[in-house]
């Protein structure tokens, strides 16, 4: 696996802002941490929410988690179920 930020994600960065697009690449590399290291469920779950509230689509959503789970391994929607369901 390349080093987190090497990693390039596949975004229309016209369709976000700049705090946007931060938003959102900072929970990927989240996520794709979580990979090799712990990280608080609360965190998680907080960054998640942001997240979700800039992407606002179900849609972008599914793209995106099929896209950072082929670029890092890690699936968006494997690693939040059990954490959204209070697992």
């Amino acid at each position: 696996m390349n080093d987190l930020k090497e990693i390039e994600f596949d975004i229309d960065y016209s369709m976000f802002s700049v705090p946007e697009t931060i938003v959102i690449l900072n929970f990927f590399q989240l996520i794709a941490s979580g990979k090799y290291k712990t990280i608080k469920k609360e965190t998680l779950k907080t960054k998640y929410l942001e997240y979700r509230t800039v992407v606002n689509s179900i849609q972008l959503e599914k793209q995106f988690d099929k896209m950072l789970f082929k670029k890092a391994g890690v699936s968006i929607y494997q690693t939040m179920k059990p954490i959204v369901e209070g697992k």
